[in-house]
């Protein structure tokens, strides 16, 4: 069977529509529809009920998606990991958001090829649909996300319990800097603070918002994390009567593909979650465009 018919069938299933897979996978809408055809007669069952609002699958489109996930993973882990390049026995591709690069991803990276450096370890820094479709294309086998993407058959764990807080400088509290920190975040905000911070500055980077509050004063919402050693050394404070927003980490990867291997790598990622680390001391790169 050809890899593209099955790739395109978990697309649409993901996007919701013929139209949206196209534009994911670069083709015309009149490809997909003719692979969705080729599919359907290879299978001689009906995989979606195509409406105005796109595509839904039928009962037989829905036990089809876990053997059509098994086995795209299965042929992108072959390819991936045949042969094994020179010195390694073995290939583990994982994924991290820009925010979690450093430290988290590289810890865990430096973790592992430390622990077992016959290991090839391939590490991916995205944006978290990105990731997410290159663990349901079979081409990663775990990412580390803020905002799990829930899939079937995909395993989300909760690995560090994070938290939004409020700080300004104590030498020029003023102005507040917006940090855009996502959907979820900008919702929370604007309801719970209802217009009470006026932002002359807006960012989509934390870091660049803490290194001008370091340096110019102001306000925003950062990491807690991120800001304690700030905070203990009374360069930063606390702004009193501002809420707290959740912002968990999680850690994401394709039921299936869990076995006695992967689960001696994610031990090793608690290990580091847990180890002692100063993350005011790490900085973030902005994501290259063809990346």
């Amino acid at each position: 069977m050809d890899h593209n018919l099955l790739l395109t069938f978990l697309e649409i299933t993901r996007t919701g529509s013929f139209i949206n897979a196209a534009k994911k996978l670069h083709i015309t809408q009149t490809a997909v529809t003719t692979r969705i055809k080729n599919l359907e007669e290879a299978l001689g069952c009906i995989l979606f009920v195509r409406n105005r609002s796109g595509a839904k699958l039928t009962s037989h489109g829905e036990k089809f998606v876990s053997y059509a996930s098994q086995i795209v993973q299965t042929w992108e882990a072959a390819r991936r990991e045949l042969p094994f390049p020179e010195g390694t026995n073995a290939m583990l591709t994982i994924g991290g958001e820009v925010s979690l690069w450093n430290p988290l991803l590289l810890s865990w990276t430096s973790s592992l090829k430390t622990t077992y450096p016959t290991l090839f370890v391939k590490a991916i820094v995205a944006d978290p649909k990105q990731l997410h479709s290159q663990m349901v294309a079979g081409t990663m086998d775990a990412a580390l996300v803020h905002h799990p993407d829930y899939w079937p058959g995909m395993q989300v764990t909760e690995i560090l319990e994070e938290k939004l807080v409020c700080i300004r400088s104590k030498q020029q509290p003023e102005p507040y800097i917006f940090i855009d920190w996502g959907d979820e975040f900008r919702l929370q905000h604007d309801t719970a603070l209802s217009g009470r911070l006026k932002s002359s500055m807006a960012v989509n980077l934390g870091p660049l918002a803490l290194f001008h509050i370091l340096e110019h004063g102001g306000s925003g919402y950062f990491r807690t994390r991120v800001v304690q050693k700030y905070l203990d050394e009374g360069i930063f404070e606390m702004v009193p009567q501002t809420p707290e927003f959740s912002h968990p980490i999680y850690l994401v990867y394709p039921r299936e593909r869990h076995n006695q291997e992967l689960a001696s790598y994610i031990a090793l990622l608690h290990d580091v979650v847990n180890a002692p680390s100063n993350w005011s001391q790490h900085t973030e790169f902005v994501l290259p465009a063809n990346i």
